[in-house]
């Protein structure tokens, strides 16, 4: 009896953890999404945190983000998109972090878990060519991002689709110097 209420036990526990992962699109919250994250990322040692304030920031980063796509559609091939969108969001969204590595993303919500978007969200915060930050102010002055790691989510609406947009901020450390024997 011992053994058979030890075994319900434990297979209700891994009930309720897949159910916390696999939950609806949309109802996945910044906290899930934070915990999924730090879970893929155990092996480099990184750990996210939830942070409320970053949740206001990443949903005015996702109107910005839009009203900028609409200001510059008309810009020709030789705009850098990327790199304009990017300097406005240091400049006006998230210009009280300037001493901080800044990484944004954004993944569809539709059919995807919270597992899945956490996914998502990690390839396209630091996949790519580069690290996927986006605070020059940091870049190339010896520093590197901590490992302990501040993000906020939030979810917008755009032409009839919901997407989840992503602020992760990191401390700007020294890099430090290997010891000499």
């Amino acid at each position: 009896m011992k053994m058979a209420k030890k075994l319900l036990a434990v297979v209700l526990a891994g009930v309720l953890a897949l159910s916390v992962l696999t939950g609806c699109g949309n109802a996945a919250s910044t906290k899930t999404i934070a915990d999924v994250l730090s879970d893929m990322s155990k092996g480099q040692e990184i750990v996210y945190k939830a942070d409320s304030k970053l949740n206001g920031k990443a949903k005015e980063l996702g109107e910005y983000a839009v009203k900028f796509a609409k200001d510059h559609e008309d810009e020709g091939e030789d705009f850098d998109y990327s790199g304009e969108l990017n300097k406005g969001i240091m400049a006006d969204v998230m210009k009280d972090y300037k001493d901080k590595f800044v990484y944004i993303a954004e993944t569809e919500t539709k059919g995807y878990n919270a597992t899945a978007q956490a996914y998502t969200l990690l390839e396209a915060l630091y996949g790519g060519d580069d690290d996927g930050n986006i605070n020059s102010a940091v870049v190339g002055k010896g520093k590197k991002p901590a490992n302990v790691r501040s993000i906020g989510t939030a979810t917008i609406e755009v032409e009839g689709e919901t997407w989840r947009i992503a602020v992760v901020t990191a401390d700007a450390e020294e890099v430090k110097k290997p010891e000499k024997n």
